[in-house]
């Protein structure tokens, strides 16, 4: 029976066209009206008498919302700053870390493609050598934790090269869309020496995060994606004994240069956001607010998560395949992949998704990224508040049409 609290009737509550379904949620978010209203009412405030706000106002909300959040993923709220999103906070962590020439980072090659381009980065222009652990999923849990040991124990062996320094960890991947068992591998690197960098971007509102239980070295989490918060908005959180590395990609007057990781002095004062639109930073009260409306975060993790699991089995039924899923089902959380059918095209594969993705905007009024895992092609859908199941059924027959059309490319 449908769900009484969520469902596509409350996409009242949201500003979207008529007619739109809702199915790529992952990508961009999407914020509720009282949130977009709240939004408002700070851009107004800000306006209003721009030295008293930006002066002796604005600040002290912004310390407030990190509060908010800190209680939602349990760190203390010294720790946690707002950078725009997850690509910033990436690159303010791996530019701001003092490497040397020669240390090396663990990474895999399903992880952001703008995280791995800020490796690229950091290799070229500091000399950091990059481990890269290929993953094909279907995985187990175990599996990924083994081939990162089976990494670390080949590289550490090398007794006159230096060690692995730092670990990019994903905690939910976007392509593949798959809870990845960062918990463990933060256990496992740290054993080793290894710093844990956790890129959290589509967690935070997705799953539970409680930063105390497994102590990541640097963590960060898109706002906007999964809470509901304005766009841009990413809570970055740095352990203390590594704030006195760290600065943000603007450098205000607030900068100094610690020899000790472990200086805390400027953290958040470096990170009081310069002369740019902070109301987006602002609204994770109004957010949560909203989110505790509709039952709070356990209420919507369980929903979202039912209905990405049954979305994904109806459309693997329509199109005749399968969803990408383990033994263990540990790595569908509220976003699901959805394996295509085979079909047969003349396009380039850099040319595929964005047809799909084109003619699912355009002609059949949803979205739904398609991305290629280990030699096949799959199509990306969200689970959220509110979608319902024949969400999935429209978008699992507007493929069939699309890869048709496809095939005839």
């Amino acid at each position: 029976m449908p769900n009484p609290v969520f469902g596509k009737a409350l996409r009242k509550d949201f500003s979207f066209e008529p007619g739109y379904v809702p199915l790529g949620h992952g990508s961009f978010g999407a914020i509720p009206n009282v949130v977009k209203q709240k939004l408002r009412e700070y851009q107004d405030k800000s306006e209003a008498h721009p030295d008293r706000w930006n002066r002796f106002e604005m600040i002290p909300i912004i310390e407030s919302n990190l509060v908010h959040l800190s209680k939602l993923i349990n760190c203390d709220a010294q720790d946690i700053s707002f950078v725009s999103n997850s690509s910033e906070a990436a690159s303010v962590i791996l530019r701001s870390y003092p490497f040397k020439a020669g240390d090396k980072v663990l990474h895999y090659q399903t992880a952001y493609v703008n995280v791995n381009k800020a490796l690229e980065f950091i290799r070229d222009h500091h000399g950091v050598q990059l481990i890269t652990i290929e993953l094909n999923y279907p995985l187990e849990d175990k599996e990924i934790v083994e081939l990162t040991e089976q990494a670390i124990k080949r590289e550490h062996a090398k007794l006159d090269e230096p060690k692995i320094k730092l670990a990019v960890i994903d905690g939910i991947s976007a392509a593949p869309a798959v809870l990845f068992p960062f918990q463990a591998v933060t256990k496992l690197v740290q054993e080793h020496d290894i710093l844990a960098m956790i890129d959290g971007a589509h967690t935070v509102g997705q799953i539970e995060v409680d930063i105390k239980s497994f102590d990541p070295d640097f963590f960060f989490s898109n706002c906007h994606k999964w809470l509901m918060v304005p766009r841009g908005s990413c809570v970055l959180y740095v352990a203390k004994r590594h704030q006195g590395y760290i600065h943000p990609t603007t450098i205000t007057f607030a900068y100094k240069h610690h020899a000790d990781g472990f200086d805390t002095s400027t953290f958040k004062s470096e990170f009081i956001p310069p002369t740019i639109d902070t109301s987006n930073y602002m609204c994770v009260e109004e957010a949560l607010k909203y989110r505790a409306s509709l039952g709070g975060e356990e209420a919507i993790r369980e929903y979202t998560h039912k209905i990405a699991v049954e979305g994904g089995a109806l459309v693997a039924k329509i199109l005749g395949t399968q969803v990408l899923e383990n033994s263990a089902k540990t790595l569908t959380t509220s976003m699901v992949n959805v394996e295509l059918p085979h079909f047969t095209t003349t396009l380039p594969d850099s040319e595929i998704g964005p047809f799909i993705m084109n003619k699912l905007i355009y002609e059949h009024h949803t979205m739904a990224p398609s991305y290629k895992n280990n030699g096949k092609w799959y199509t990306r859908f969200c689970g959220q508040v509110y979608v319902d199941l024949d969400d999935f059924e429209h978008a699992g027959k507007a493929l069939l049409v699309i890869l048709d059309e496809l095939n005839k490319q």
